[in-house]
């Protein structure tokens, strides 16, 4: 007993250091944020406190419906991500083979910006689609994707960085928990099929939860992928931020801070639920 509690604050104490870091910088930007977001910014001699903005955001058009669009857009490319990365990480488990698992990797290592600019290049209305359309002898006049109303080339986007995050975060799990559960479940008479949604499912699904919650968290305040793939119609709520703050009208600084504060308040409240799960799941395995 003695030497885990020694252990635990050892642990402890070189966490701190970079914890006070990490909290330090967040909680400046958290507050500074709030503060300038009630219209208190003295550079630009507001001193004011006022709620003005969150109303006005409360009552605007624009930016629920932009909110709306963000929510809808992030909801369906998380899910699709979960869905194609864990059954990619499972299958990836299964064969291990090495320049397979190499491969769908390379993603992560693209930043968004990157990755946008191959979206664009290959799904735009002369991009590398198009051009093997007129190879094959296909009249297509336009693919409507970048830029379109519905967000397709976002999703691409997403879905494109999405899929390898899920089966990166996913594969060691997999790995690990079908070596371990495999043979037991067949001997028990399981099914290929029984298994993987009866068994190895539910033992993954802290991890699925955990990766679904990442993106979406990231997917819906996103501003790379909107800004060079999405409409300018309905805005996403992260490129409303930006073209809010760089106004030429510095009074709209503090509506530009409310909004991403919104966003923080939002962030936050995923990871109240993210932190209740987990809590939720530990209980149940004790169980």
């Amino acid at each position: 007993m003695k030497s885990n509690r020694k252990n635990i604050i050892e642990d402890s104490l070189l966490i701190i250091p970079s914890f006070l870091i990490v909290f330090s910088i967040t909680a400046y930007v958290f507050a500074n944020t709030f503060i300038e977001s009630l219209g208190i910014i003295p550079e630009l001699f507001l001193n004011e406190i006022t709620f003005k903005h969150y109303l006005k955001l409360i009552g605007d058009r624009i930016f629920l419906e932009g909110f709306l669009f963000s929510v809808m857009i992030a909801l369906l490319s998380s899910t699709m991500s979960i869905a194609a990365g864990t059954y990619l990480s499972y299958t990836f488990s299964r064969n291990k083979r090495g320049l397979t698992t190499f491969m769908y990797r390379y993603p992560i290592i693209l930043s968004y910006i990157a990755a946008a600019a191959l979206i664009y290049n290959t799904y735009s209305s002369r991009g590398l689609i198009y051009h093997i359309f007129l190879i094959l002898g296909l009249n297509v006049s336009s693919l409507d994707i970048i830029y379109n109303s519905r967000g397709i080339a976002v999703i691409i986007l997403n879905i494109f960085k999405g899929i390898p995050f899920v089966a990166f975060s996913l594969y060691p799990i997999f790995l690990k928990t079908d070596s371990e559960y495999r043979e037991t479940a067949k001997n028990l008479g399981c099914t290929d099929m029984m298994y993987v949604y009866k068994v190895l499912l539910p033992l993954c699904r802290h991890s699925i939860l955990t990766s679904f919650l990442i993106i979406f968290n990231y997917n819906l305040f996103s501003y790379e992928g909107y800004y060079f793939l999405g409409p300018s119609t309905p805005v996403s709520i992260g490129v409303l931020a930006y073209n809010t703050y760089i106004n030429p009208d510095l009074s709209f600084r503090a509506l530009s801070m409310a909004v991403n504060f919104v966003m923080m308040a939002v962030s936050v409240i995923l990871c109240v639920i993210f932190y209740k799960s987990l809590k939720q799941t530990k209980k149940g395995t004790s169980l």
